[in-house]
């Protein structure tokens, strides 16, 4: 193995023109495949093929078409006391006659386009609610007729008349978000051109599209300066770190060929941008930065023992490859772990970090030290940052700290494992939508007045199959989903359902003279099955396709839930079942819709945590044995990488944050890059040992050589991770919020508790050296 390293080192100087000609080509048919990345944050986009929950929604689409809404909140303005005035109601004709003009939209409801339904004599007809909006008498006779309309009240205009909504159809495109992006950027447009707000109707949005538009708005708002602010405070600490301009910029030409290499992977594969993967490229600048960090304070380290830059490039090579490649496994195991969640842009996201990962290492390994051989320069300035700097001094400071202080340090760092131990389990797997927005977003205001408004802003759909064609007319069935209905909408987390059911009420009570005796469901088959013939006969606009299947074998029940906390959902819908087994066992009815989505990924998140976790943790520990050579080395390296994530898990509880798939994200990902620093203190702490050092003295060159390059690694970690505090999407900042902390943890664990576990094991029975498997400090040519 050292020879083969030997020889890799000395052709990556030998042929160094070859390496950058090849890394610039590969990354120019990167750049070409990466064009083909688009945006996907559908919800069906999260299932693997064959998945129940998909396959349940698949249907649904498959027999009522589309089924995302787009919701407009019209409120009455402060100069009248109700939405029935002229100047409102043309607000709401405006919005409506623009929604149908557009092509994304298949059908719109309002309250200028509401129908009601009656009789003319023997004649079921149907007629609008307004027929003229500037007449105060039609206004008056409308605002009078609205209140016996329940299939309006609840769902279309609220009981006191203060609140209505526009809510158009919008044409489903599976996989595809370009239609809802189109759609939003017009309906956007269209309000403010018309100025609404201004004339004292300040509308408010909600639905599918508005979550499609934000999360892609907002992730590539975020991505163009939150990745520049990123690199540039990496740029100040890697000059203040080495005051070198090549020490500056050299790490980011493997970031920026690295990123480009797996972006052309990703473009290739047809994998989409999503909300997960938006912290693939902070990663990667990440792990990038500590690998070319530890490669240049290598290359400066033999330039300060006046050796070439072709030599030192070389020897910095052949003394990190074996840790830099283990460093690099152990990140893609903790990306890898990710792996066995049932969510696609998990799977991805942990393919494309793991690929990205390794891509780094072999960049670091070959692209920096090609471009580090043609740096002559070496100036006193950067050699006394280097030797002799502030984080010089401190790791110079840290070994005689940690003798003195091993047992006590020993045993803190011992009690804080047993607390978090004991709080880890308490730990929780939920998450809130509306709460993936900060406060003083414009979009959580809608969704928030949607949710109080109307009691929800998505929908559990039930479709529920009758057992044959014209099944839905059987006036026995008809009467159990109206059983079932009534107990949905009495539940106190449900709001107003409009189903078929609904309509035949309407239509029978309509063709007895408006008596409300005779709101209720037919009482024959045939009856039923003519009450939506004359129906259609009638001219409505209303084509009930979301409601049933053509072949009128399927009826859709689709019921509002408010908002809240995935584990109410949960129980809601546990609930539900229950009262399906119990009252309904003749009755095959399927859940499924947005919400029932959303519930199983957190289920899917719930299961894949554990797992995820003991797995990144079991490869991580079989690595460390394997590179130590030694089962206790490896397990000693082991507790200060888990004890910071275990730590931050315990935080997490005490300050009462749920688990969500951004914090899942962060354990596994995380866990694989803070063993980062432990591998490179380890590995020489024990080189030293095996050249006869003490243990005082391997550990002293363990800081002097390892140390410095963990703190600057570990500062350019916790700042790159904490400028995403600053984005847009609390999952997101939670990210950066807990890998910062976990990192920051980390540092402490490879300088203090590290050290003073290796004191408190060595340091008073093994002076002398360690004679098992000899490491040799490779052999370097100064020329």
């Amino acid at each position: 193995m050292k020879h083969f390293i030997h020889l890799w080192a000395l052709g990556v100087v030998r042929h160094r023109w070859l390496v950058l000609a090849l890394s610039m080509a590969v990354a120019g048919l990167a750049l070409v495949a990466a064009q083909n990345i688009g945006y996907n944050n559908s919800n069906e986009s999260y299932f693997v093929e064959g998945d129940p929950n998909l396959a349940a929604f698949n249907e649904l689409l498959e027999r009522f078409g589309d089924v995302e809404y787009l919701s407009i909140g019209v409120q009455a303005p402060d100069t009248h006391t109700d939405v029935f005035n002229a100047e409102t109601l043309s607000v709401i004709e405006r919005l409506t006659q623009f929604l149908q003009n557009r092509p994304e939209v298949t059908q719109v409801r309002s309250l200028t386009k509401y129908e009601y339904t009656h009789a003319e004599g023997p004649v079921l007809a149907t007629d609008d609610l307004i027929e003229d909006r500037q007449d105060p008498n039609a206004i008056a006779e409308a605002r009078e007729r609205i209140g016996g309309e329940a299939m309006a009240i609840g769902s279309l205009i609220t009981d006191d008349l203060q609140h209505t909504r526009v809510v158009a159809r919008v044409d489903y495109q599976p996989g595809k978000s370009d239609n809802k992006m189109s759609l939003m950027a017009a309906v956007r447009g269209f309000i403010e051109q018309e100025q609404f707000a201004e004339q004292g109707h300040p509308l408010r949005l909600s639905g599918q599209p508005v979550f499609t538009e934000q999360f892609e708005v907002l992730t590539k708002r975020d991505q163009r300066w939150i990745h520049p602010t990123m690199a540039g405070i990496m740029l100040v600490i890697l000059f203040i770190s080495f005051r070198s301009m090549a020490g500056v910029l050299m790490p980011w030409a493997v970031i920026g060929t690295g990123i480009l290499w797996v972006s052309g992977l990703q473009g290739l594969l047809g994998w989409p941008h999503s909300v997960v993967e938006s912290a693939l490229v902070p990663a990667l600048i990440i792990i990038g930065i500590g690998i070319s960090v530890h490669v240049l304070v290598e290359f400066y380290h033999f330039r300060a023992r006046e050796l070439s830059p072709k030599a030192a490039a070389a020897a910095a090579v052949e003394h990190l490859w074996t840790p830099a490649f283990y460093t690099a496994l152990t990140t893609a195991a903790g990306f890898l772990a990710l792996g066995v969640t049932e969510l696609v842009p998990v799977r991805q996201f942990a393919w494309l970090g793991a690929i990205g990962a390794m891509t780094l290492f072999f960049l670091a390994m070959t692209l920096l030290p090609a471009l580090l051989s043609f740096v002559s320069a070496f100036s006193p300035r950067t050699q006394r940052v280097v030797d002799r700097g502030m984080i010089a001094r401190l790791t110079l400071a840290v070994p005689a700290f940690t003798r003195r202080w091993s047992r006590p340090l020993t045993l803190a760092g011992a009690a804080l494992l047993a607390l978090s131990l004991a709080l880890i389990p308490q730990l929780t797997v939920d998450s809130n939508f509306i709460t993936y927005f900060k406060e003083d977003n414009p979009t959580r205001a809608d969704l928030e007045y949607f949710d109080q408004t109307y009691n929800g802003i998505q929908n559990i759909d039930f479709v529920i199959d009758s057992g044959e064609e014209g099944g839905i007319h059987e006036p026995a069935f008809l009467q159990r989903v109206e059983q079932l209905q009534s107990w949905l909408e009495a539940q106190p987390e449900t709001g107003a359902v409009n189903s078929l059911i609904d309509f035949h009420k309407e239509i029978n009570q309509s063709l007895h003279y408006e008596d409300p005796q005779w709101h209720q469901l037919p009482d024959t088959r045939p009856m039923a099955a003519q009450f939506l013939l004359l129906y259609d006969n009638t001219g409505a606009d209303e084509d009930l396709t979301d409601m049933k299947d053509f072949y009128e074998r399927y009826l859709r029940v689709s019921v509002p839930i408010q908002n809240m906390p995935a584990s109410q959902t949960d129980q809601l819908l546990e609930r539900v079942e229950q009262h399906l087994a119990q009252h309904y066992p003749e009755m095959s009815v399927d859940m499924t819709g947005s919400l029932v989505m959303y519930n199983a990924q957190d289920a899917y998140i719930n299961q894949g945590m554990a797992r995820s976790f003991l797995i990144a943790l079991g490869i991580i520990g079989i690595s460390f044995i394997l590179l130590f050579r030694s089962i206790k080395y490896g397990l000693i390296a082991l507790i200060p990488s888990i004890v910071p994530i275990l730590m931050t898990g315990a935080l997490l509880v005490l300050l009462d944050i749920h688990l969500n798939l951004g914090t899942m994200i962060v354990g596994a990902m995380t866990m694989g890059i803070a063993v980062d620093d432990a591998i490179h203190v380890m590995n020489r702490y024990l080189l030293a040992r095996r050249h006869g050092s003490s243990t005082h003295e391997a550990i002293t060159r363990a800081m002097t050589e390892s140390g410095r390059a963990v703190i600057f690694t570990s500062l350019v970690l916790v700042s790159g991770f904490s400028v995403m505090l600053l984005g847009s999407f609390i999952p997101y900042i939670y990210t950066g919020l807990f890998a910062a902390t976990i990192m920051a943890l980390a540092l402490v664990g490879d300088l203090i508790f590290l050290p003073a576990l290796l004191y408190w094991v060595d340091g008073r029975r093994a002076e002398g050296p360690l004679s098992e498997h000899p490491l040799t400090t490779p052999e370097v040519n100064r020329s």
